[in-house]
């Protein structure tokens, strides 16, 4: 049988590259011999130690298949492999969306008797991970008097496909090999899902690293109003990290882009007049008594519960949020008088308005690249994300009109 996988849905498999499977299931119940027979080719029948890495592949079938240790009746054991095999799809999730795990088959033998047999909530909980396709193994026909059927009424199962891998001779029946293909193209069916989620599980990875060079850039801007350095322009040297900031982001997200360029941007952000509405913000937040020692940890601390307490959303609203507790405890600052670095701690916060809108625009320019799109302007995007930065702040706060894009 000449087997093919991915063809009914090109653009997803060239998005992902490759399907990656995980096989799972109990100690004898056929995981190998499916393996074998789907890929033609020997895998041996010893008892599975460890995932198998590198995965199985076939020449010109665009899916990898990674074995795993059987879940034997020991449960010490079975914790252990269940612990690995959550392990390794964490481990693989972030990762491109070619090297991540995209689909469980689950392999039940038809033999199963019994419920209890099959452990239902380990199944559902990877199935928040990733879809779900249980595959009955030498499947003779005595699954469909309750197995498939019980199988089918976990809803978290996407499919149940019925296969005999190897031929199989009974005085009873003699039983050709079937459900190769309708395993293949049950997955096939999944590919959309799959590019779809590995995508955003890629863009999610870079996002998360990207956070923290926006942490490094705003302590080091925090550094340099506080201790500025001799001879250099705070405004220059400010400029330079914010710079230096983008950049680095930009490398997360696998782009060398020129200095001049990140230059530009960082000037079309101030441009904005954020800095100026943050100050305005910052001097004027309710619930801080100015007239009192109030101190960067008080003033910080407000503004964050009122930017929590906003009903507008927007992609970067917790990552701000979650920005201002690094501000706060930092600890040669945390403590001041606000009236001593009001300017300091509104060009910090600056710094990292800057930075959460442009991971938001490198975001979808990632996810064009990743879809096989014409890649965006990076500058207008940008442009844009700004432009929703300041509505945020605006609408949130309630300071009036943000002012325009300087041309």
């Amino acid at each position: 049988m000449v087997l093919s996988f991915g063809h009914r849905f090109p653009t997803a498999i060239k998005q992902i590259k490759r399907c990656n499977v995980l096989v799972i299931g109990s100690t004898g119940v056929g995981k190998s011999t499916l393996i074998s027979s789907m890929l033609n080719r020997t895998i041996s029948d010893s008892v599975t130690k460890s995932i198998s890495n590198p995965p199985y592949q076939k020449p010109g079938l665009s899916i990898a298949i990674y074995d795993t240790p059987g879940l034997e009746n020991n449960k010490k054991q079975q914790d252990r492999v269940k612990e690995q095999i959550a392990k390794f799809i964490k481990q693989q999730k972030y990762k491109e969306p070619e090297d991540q795990i995209h689909a469980i088959w689950y392999c039940v033998n038809s033999q199963v008797t019994r419920e209890t047999q099959i452990d239902r909530r380990w199944i559902s909980s990877i199935a928040k991970e990733l879809p779900v396709i249980a595959v009955i193994t030498r499947a003779s026909g005595v699954e469909k008097s309750w197995l498939e059927p019980f199988l089918r009424g976990i809803s978290e199962i996407k499919q149940v496909i019925r296969v005999m891998a190897l031929r199989e001779k009974t005085p009873h029946y003699d039983i050709k090999p079937y459900g190769l293909d309708s395993l293949l193209f049950g997955t096939e069916h999944l590919l959309e899902e799959i590019a779809k989620t590995a995508i955003l599980n890629a863009i999610k990875s870079k996002a998360d690293k990207s956070f923290g060079w926006c942490r490094d850039g705003c302590t080091k801007v925090l550094t340099a109003r506080l201790l500025p350095v001799p001879m250099m322009p705070i405004p220059l040297v400010v400029a330079t990290l914010q710079t230096l900031m983008l950049a680095d982001i930009s490398k997360t997200f696998g782009y060398n882009l020129d200095w001049k360029f990140l230059s530009e941007l960082c000037a079309i952000g101030i441009d904005t007049g954020i800095e100026v509405e943050l100050a305005q913000i910052l001097n004027n937040l309710p619930g801080v008594n100015y007239d009192n020692i109030q101190t960067v940890h008080d003033v910080l601390s407000q503004f964050g519960v009122m930017l929590n307490g906003m009903t507008a959303t927007l992609p970067f609203k917790d990552q701000l949020i979650d920005l201002l507790p690094g501000l706060d405890n930092f600890n040669p600052v945390s403590g001041l008088p606000i009236v001593r670095c009001i300017a300091a701690v509104t060009t910090v916060l600056c710094t990292g308005f800057l930075a959460v809108a442009y991971i938001e625009a490198m975001k979808k320019c990632k996810q064009a690249e990743y879809e096989g799109k014409p890649l965006p302007d990076i500058k207008e995007t940008w442009k844009d994300q700004m432009q929703q930065l300041m509505e945020f702040i605006k609408i949130g706060f309630g300071i009036g009109s943000s002012p325009g894009f300087a041309s």
